[in-house]
């Protein structure tokens, strides 16, 4: 009988022995191929967002990553990932950033990337993020990764206190919860207090190295892969690269995708978003106010991200569609206000390499749908990041960033006199 039962379960309880060995010892697993980073570099998966595995082998490698949200799923023609790949840029985007990924979820993503020290990044910020309830807790629940949640109690004992009081208190602030051990370290980093020695213990040896095994085992497994769309936009764009006469293309491009709707919004987008309840909007934004939003304060926390690790950083304000805040109703002083206020934010402490697309003269099909970049905004952006593309290692003159603690409190997301 023992031996019928061991025939029958024996197998099982190998193979569930055997999985947690993998799980919970720490062994480096050689799992990431450059072929796979390739794929990682464009498949927006939410995997190598939580991870880290792949995107520090990325950093050893030739890509540099462009850091946003749903912004980098538009991939026409001149979104940089096709651009790089046509005109043969010396180093690659590797895209980070997903529909609701805003700047915390950001924040503890830049925190696991430890291989980005001293190299560069793009930042794509987007004004609608700053509401006045801020990031959505569900957003962030999803994008959460506890492997990046266990790196930064870790190492809660160093770097800025303030800092680290800010995000574990935002952490517990969104709802997460992770676990007793996790819980009572953070609810400890956000009151101030030093974590206690089997925390840390537990922390780094137990549940830190069992989810970087599952990250090395499972990271890249499976992705999503959009190569095939890479592929398809590049063979529309001309062999030899002259801004001019792409500009012109972009143009023509974007009124065949626009023939349905005279917002200079894309076909496609329109049908599905906007077309059975276009009216519902006209008007609807008359008092759109992004001056006042715990986002400021989240936005600082990943700016700290970024000096720890003295990466040089170009932002990129990204446009809103001028046709849809017209037709909205929405007042230009709400988006120049915000412009003004962020770009202060950055510029006082060293950020200053940014690409405001806020006040470009010719607006006119900037944007392919209401909020995001597509087209013409593309493109104007590339002719940024082809030369910032040719290194990937960052000037030390360049991260001279000098922090102030004021941008994380509650004065700062609710200040206009700046």
């Amino acid at each position: 009988m023992k031996k019928k039962l061991w025939m029958i379960f024996g197998p099982v309880i190998v193979a569930v022995a055997a999985l947690l060995i993998l799980l919970w010892t720490p062994i480096n697993f050689k799992t990431v191929t450059p072929e796979k980073v390739n794929q990682a570099a464009t498949s927006l998966d939410a995997r190598v967002l939580k991870g880290e595995n792949i995107k520090n082998t990325a950093e050893e490698e030739n890509y540099i990553p462009i850091i946003g949200s749903s912004e980098l799923s538009r991939m026409d023609p001149f979104h940089p990932s096709s651009m790089a790949q046509k005109y043969h840029w010396k180093n690659q985007p590797f895209l980070l950033g997903n529909p609701g990924t805003a700047s915390l979820t950001q924040a503890m993503n830049v925190s696991g990337m430890t291989n980005l020290k001293n190299k560069k990044a793009v930042f794509i910020i987007s004004p609608q993020w700053f509401t006045k309830k801020g990031a959505r807790d569900d957003a962030f629940k999803f994008y959460f990764s506890p492997l990046q949640m266990t790196g930064f109690i870790e190492n809660s004992d160093h770097g800025n206190k303030d800092l680290n009081q800010y995000i574990a208190k935002r952490i517990l602030q969104l709802g997460i919860s992770k676990g007793p051990i996790e819980d009572d370290a953070l609810r400890r980093i956000a009151a101030g207090q030093k974590i206690t020695s089997f925390e840390k213990f537990y922390v780094k040896n137990i549940a830190r190295s069992s989810l970087q095994s599952q990250d090395n085992l499972f990271g890249s497994a499976f992705l999503n892969n959009h190569q095939g769309r890479i592929d398809k936009a590049t063979s529309k764009l001309p062999d030899d690269y002259n801004y001019k006469n792409l500009d012109k293309l972009a143009v023509k491009m974007a009124k065949h995708h626009s023939r349905e709707n005279d917002l200079q919004i894309g076909d496609s987008f329109y049908r599905k978003e906007l077309n059975h309840r276009i009216s519902k909007y006209r008007n609807s934004h008359t008092k759109a106010d992004y001056l006042h939003s715990p986002e400021y304060a989240d936005f600082e926390a990943l700016l700290y991200m970024f000096k720890q690790n003295h990466v040089q950083v170009m932002f990129v304000i990204q446009p809103v569609n001028p046709n849809w805040i017209k037709y909205t109703g929405m007042p230009k002083s709400a988006l120049y206000n915000f412009d003004k206020k962020i770009k202060y934010q950055l510029t006082s402490q060293g950020f200053n390499n940014i690409v405001d697309l806020t006040h470009v003269k010719n607006q006119n099909y900037i944007a392919e749908d209401t909020i995001h970049m597509g087209w013409r905004g593309w493109l104007i952006l590339d002719k940024k990041l082809q030369p910032y593309y040719k290194d990937k290692h960052a000037d030390p003159s360049q991260t001279q960033y000098h922090m102030d603690n004021y941008f994380l409190t509650d004065t700062w997301t609710n200040d206009t006199d700046f």
